[in-house]
């Protein structure tokens, strides 16, 4: 008979004397004390194999490969990121008199920083307000942009 067959058939063995002494004995003291004695007897039961573990030989690397990093999370939450990232811009252009402007961003984002290479701003559909009409729109929107995000001015490639 193995260690573990042996062990749950003492375990099995110990809740049913606890059963037996729960049904014949009738209430009282008596009664108490000996449930008392199978409790502490059915917790020597459950915890004597661990006397037989040498700790020396215990491997948890073992336990810990199951575990493995969900890539495809890590992606979506990447690019759900950048996606923030191009919404922020353009909530910014909006408020500031830049209507319609779509902004696409070229980046990488670890869990240690955000890299981003390139920032396309299409003016295409841009609408401005009439007191935007007069002005550089491209200076002003590469310093929006610079505001909003970290990235070179060389990096902000707009086109219409």
């Amino acid at each position: 008979m193995s260690a573990i067959s042996s062990w749950i058939l003492g375990i099995a063995g110990i809740v049913l004397v606890g059963v037996l002494v729960e049904v014949l004995l009738p209430q009282g003291k008596l009664n108490k004390l000996l449930k008392s004695i199978v409790a502490v007897a059915t917790i020597i039961i459950i915890v004597s194999p661990l006397k037989n573990i040498d700790p020396n030989t215990l491997d948890f690397s073992k336990l810990f490969d199951p575990i493995k990093i969900d890539n495809n999370f890590v992606e979506e939450r990447q690019k759900g990121m950048i996606v923030s990232l191009q919404e922020e811009i353009e909530n910014n252009l909006n408020s500031n008199g830049y209507l319609s402007v779509k902004v696409k961003i070229d980046g990488v984002v670890s869990a240690e920083k955000c890299e981003i290479k390139n920032v396309f701003v299409d003016l295409e559909n841009l609408v401005l307000l009439d007191e935007k009409l007069n002005i550089d729109k491209y200076t002003n929107i590469v310093a929006i942009i610079q505001k909003s995000i970290d990235v070179d001015k060389e990096n902000i490639i707009i086109y219409e």
